[in-house]
């Protein structure tokens, strides 16, 4: 009973100060779980493809500005972004831009985020005027900030059948050749490939596979192919050789 009492005394006291400690807080995985709320609740749709915004301005009181903003909080939440939209089987057009900045009239652990369609983007929705949207983000309590990637891939290509497998490429906005070139990107060692059999772009902010006129085809989940957006876990097969599509 004792040990029960002392239990509880502590366990109010501590979550206490921690709360008057850490509650006002702004935490980097707010931000982001606000920014994947946008993503899927303001997508636009055109021509079967739903796009998202491209344009974020992220307001926050100049303490947690000073606490969380740099270069390296932009690429991280640029790499957060674009991962999203290639788990989600969403598009962005024109590029993608994010800003930090800070207002003394925001209170401490608040977030404004303002996000709109610009350029490219707003033609291509068929945005007349490009509208802005704000999103409060109110600190709700204390939250790990979550970790991602410093460097700018997104996915990876791995072989999980044929003469190389385990084969792997991490890739990200650059072009990949696969086949039996030396040259390539991703070479293949299976006779029934070709020197250049395809190729993967980045377009919209997703991956796309295109076939290079190959004697046997390319293959997206046994569906043959001239170009097509990849998906994440897609299975592609290339003469004798299959490659799984992996988005981090």
């Amino acid at each position: 009973m004792l040990f029960s009492k002392l239990e509880t005394f502590l366990e109010k006291h501590i979550e206490g100060f921690f709360g008057r400690k850490f509650v006002s807080d702004l935490q980097f995985s707010e931000i982001e779980k606000d920014i994947a709320h946008i993503m899927k609740r303001d997508g636009k749709k055109t021509a079967g493809n739903l796009y998202i915004p491209n344009n974020y301005q992220i307001t926050m009181a100049a303490s947690d500005y000073e606490r969380i903003c740099s270069r390296k909080s932009q690429e991280m939440l640029y790499e957060y972004i674009v991962g999203t939209v290639m788990r989600q089987n969403l598009f962005i057009k024109g590029q993608l831009s994010i800003k930090f900045n800070k207002d003394n009239a925001i209170k401490k652990g608040d977030c404004d985020i303002k996000y709109d369609y610009m350029d490219e983007m707003a033609q291509t929705i068929g945005v007349n005027e490009v509208s802005e949207s704000t999103i409060i983000i109110k600190k709700p309590g204390i939250k790990e900030t979550a970790l991602l990637h410093n460097e700018h891939y997104y996915a990876r290509l791995r072989v999980i059948d044929g003469a190389d497998i385990s084969a792997q490429l991490d890739i990200g906005e650059g072009q990949v050749h696969i086949g039996r070139r030396e040259e390539n990107e991703f070479l293949l060692t299976d006779g029934n490939a070709s020197r250049v059999h395809a190729y993967i772009s980045f377009s919209d902010y997703r991956h796309m596979l295109h076939d290079c006129n190959s004697l046997n085809g390319t293959f997206i989940n046994d569906k043959r192919i001239a170009e097509e957006y990849l998906k994440d876990n897609d299975v592609i097969t290339i003469g004798n050789s299959r490659l799984v599509y992996e988005v981090f």
